[in-house]
This record gives C-alpha cells, sequence and structure tokens, in this order.
C-alpha cells in the first residue's frame, strides 16, 4: 500500500473528508479560537475543562473527555500539529470503520490516555498540573495503523509496524528523560496503550487481513538480537582457539 502522504486514501489529496474527522477538525479549532480570544483578550484560561489529576478525582468528571478538545492558548503550533496528524491519519480509519466507530475509538483512546496519566500523577507527582490536547487520541489512531495496516508506508519509506514501534520507543524515552517539558508523554503511551487494548479485546470486531502484535514484534527482536549476539561471542572464541 502506498504512503498515507501520498495516497487519495489517506489525508484530503482526493478533496474529501469523512464527515467525523471533519467536524472533530471543526470541533477544536473552533474551541482553540475561543480558548485564544478569552486568554489573551480577558486573561481566562479555561481550567476546569484542563486535566488536573488533582480536580478530576476529586469530581471534575468530564475533564477526561474535555482535555482532548482544548490545546495551549500560547503555541498555536500544538493544535497546528495535532489538526495535521489528524487530516491524514483519520480518513482512512473512518472510510474503513464508519463514523460512529472511528469517533467512538478516538474519544476512548483520548479518555484512556487521560486515565493514565491520573495514575502517573500519583505515582510520580504532578497532580496540580493540567495536560491538554488530542494527543493521546491521536496515537490510538496511530497505533491503529501499526496493528490493522501493518504494511502502509509512512512517509514512503517506513512501513506503519516499524514506526509505531520506533516512535513509541522515542515517547518512553522521552518520557524518562524531559519530564519537565510541558509535554505529557504519558499521554502519548497511554493512547497508543488504550488503542491497543481495544483492538486487541475486539473493540472493532472480526476483521481480516494483515494485524501486526507490536509487543510479539518487539519480544522477537529481541530474541534474534540475543542469538546474533551469542553467534557473535562463539565466532570471536573459536578465532582465539585458531579454528576455523
Amino acid at each position: 500500500m502506498g504512503s498515507p502522504f501520498r495516497s487519495s486514501s489517506f489525508g484530503s489529496s482526493s478533496g474529501y473528508l469523512p464527515l467525523g474527522v471533519k467536524w472533530l477538525l471543526i470541533l477544536n479549532t473552533a474551541i482553540f479560537l475561543i480558548q485564544f480570544a478569552l486568554y489573551h483578550g480577558f486573561g481566562i484560561g479555561m481550567n476546569f475543562l484542563k486535566l488536573t489529576p488533582e480536580q478530576t478525582v476529586r469530581g471534575f468528571l468530564w475533564q477526561p473527555l474535555t482535555y482532548m478538545f482544548l490545546h495551549s492558548a500560547v503555541d498555536v503550533s500544538h493544535v497546528l500539529w495535532n489538526m495535521v496528524s489528524l487530516f491524514f491519519m483519520g480518513p482512512m480509519l473512518e472510510g474503513s470503520w464508519g463514523r460512529t466507530t472511528f469517533l467512538k475509538y478516538y474519544v476512548y483512546c483520548g479518555a484512556g490516555a487521560a486515565v493514565c496519566v491520573v495514575i502517573a500523577s500519583f505515582l510520580m507527582g504532578g497532580r496540580d498540573l493540567p495536560t491538554v490536547g488530542a494527543s493521546g487520541a491521536l496515537f490510538g489512531l496511530l497505533i491503529a495503523y501499526g496493528v490493522l495496516y501493518p504494511d502502509v508506508l509512512f512517509f514512503g519509506v517506513i512501513k506503519a509496524k516499524w514506526f509505531v514501534l520506533i516512535w513509541g520507543a522515542v515517547q518512553f524515552l522521552n518520557g524518562i528523560a524531559a519530564r519537565n517539558s510541558g509535554v505529557s508523554y504519558v499521554a502519548h503511551l497511554g493512547g497508543m496503550l488504550a488503542g491497543y487494548l481495544l483492538i486487541r479485546f475486539g473493540f472493532l470486531g472480526r476483521r481480516r487481513g494483515p494485524e501486526f502484535d507490536p509487543l510479539s514484534a518487539a519480544s522477537n527482536w529481541y530474541r534474534e538480537w540475543r542469538l546474533a549476539r551469542a553467534r557473535r561471542k562463539f565466532e570471536v572464541y573459536m578465532r582465539k582457539q585458531g579454528r576455523n
């Protein structure tokens, strides 16, 4: 299959956007413009809609849903890159699943990411730090490509299954190395975890075609690496013994 950035099945190069993706783009953009105007015009931050773990567990139970439709009011690139990602990743999935299933999956991944953020905040600190953005939901879309469409080429050069594994590893390492960066890597990983569990436990029903298990792939890669390493050590040992 072709690259999601080249094929008309992805994005809107054909001039068509599925209705679910279109309304998500409109809704996120409209809410951002309201945020921007309120914050810069009146100093209103809409904090009660952000995901703040301390508030969530005290009864602000709408936050795991509302936070994914908010973005940084001081960094336009935040909403821009999220909407670009949705523009390219959403159409093929909605076309394959249908509007209702696509929207449910999107929201569930975002909410699952929120749960991970809340749990992590109580384990590692930061219960009063707010989180906003659609990234958790979008990383759920990303894992769907890796699992359900593993051979789709991203950027025309790398299969989706390998891109997802590499990008997931990058998010994990960044989460360790850049805790105070202002980016919620836990939400990214949480969205991927939620999407993976939804797919594996039958949220999408029975599906035909190739599927990819990133956990098995990582396990197989590690096993092959250990075998190759043991083989190299044995060859070095044999050379030291003066044998062929």
